[in-house]
C-alpha cells in the first residue's frame, strides 16, 4: 500500500514536471489529471484541473473529462460546477484562482477562500478527523484537547464537524470543551 502511494506520487510529480516544460500541451495535462486520480483525496485532481484550465483554452472535449466518473466523484459538486462553467465560458481560468490547490504547478491559490482553507486543505481536515475519531470515542482526553485546539486554532470547522458527527452518531454526549469550540468556530466567542 505505501509502495503504491509512493509510486502514484512519483508519477504525479513526473507529470507535473512535463506540464511545466510544455504548459500548453493538453495531452500532458490529461495525463496529469489521470495521475492525480491515483492519489488519495480531491485536492490533487482539483489542482491538476486548475492547472489545465489556466494553461489551455478550454474546449468542449474537456467537458467529457469533467463528467468522467473517475474525475467527477473526486470533486465537491460546487468545484465540479465551477470547472464546468469555466469550460462552457471557453476562456482560461485566471492564474490566481480559488480553484487552485497546493498541488498546482501553474495556477496559484487565491486568498479569496474560507480562512480554514489557508491553514489546512479539505483532505487534511478529513484525515485529521479520521485519525482523531477512534481515540475520541475511546475517551482519550489528551487527543480531545489536541484535536479541539487544532480546530479552534486553525478554524478547522470541517474536521470539527466530521468528528462531532461521528461522536453524536455513536451516542456520545459532547463535553463543555466541545461546546466552547463550537461557539468559537461559529463566531460566538467573546
Amino acid at each position: 500500500m505505501a509502495q503504491d502511494t509512493r509510486l502514484a506520487r512519483a508519477l504525479f510529480r513526473q507529470a507535473g514536471r512535463r506540464v511545466l516544460r510544455t504548459p500548453a500541451d493538453r495531452v500532458v495535462h490529461h495525463s496529469r489529471v489521470r495521475a492525480a486520480c491515483a492519489l488519495d483525496g480531491s485536492e490533487p485532481v482539483q489542482g491538476a484541473l486548475a492547472d489545465m484550465l489556466s494553461a489551455c483554452t478550454p474546449d468542449p472535449a474537456l467537458g467529457a473529462e469533467l463528467r468522467d466518473r473517475e474525475v467527477s466523484v473526486r470533486l465537491a459538486p460546487f468545484v465540479l460546477n465551477a470547472f464546468v462553467a469555466q469550460v462552457r465560458a471557453a476562456r482560461r481560468l485566471d492564474r490566481v484562482t480559488p480553484l487552485a490547490t497546493r498541488w498546482c504547478v501553474l495556477a496559484v491559490p487565491s486568498l479569496d477562500v474560507p480562512p480554514r482553507a489557508l491553514l489546512c486543505g479539505v483532505d487534511d481536515s478529513r484525515a485529521i478527523a479520521a485519525h482523531a475519531v477512534g481515540p475520541l470515542l475511546a475517551g482519550d482526553d489528551v487527543v480531545e484537547r489536541a484535536f479541539l485546539a487544532h480546530c479552534v486554532g486553525a478554524g478547522d470547522t470541517l474536521a470539527f464537524m466530521l468528528a462531532r458527527r461521528a461522536m453524536l452518531r455513536s451516542g456520545r454526549e459532547l463535553s463543555g470543551p466541545w461546546q466552547e469550540a463550537m461557539a468559537h468556530l461559529q463566531g460566538a466567542h467573546p
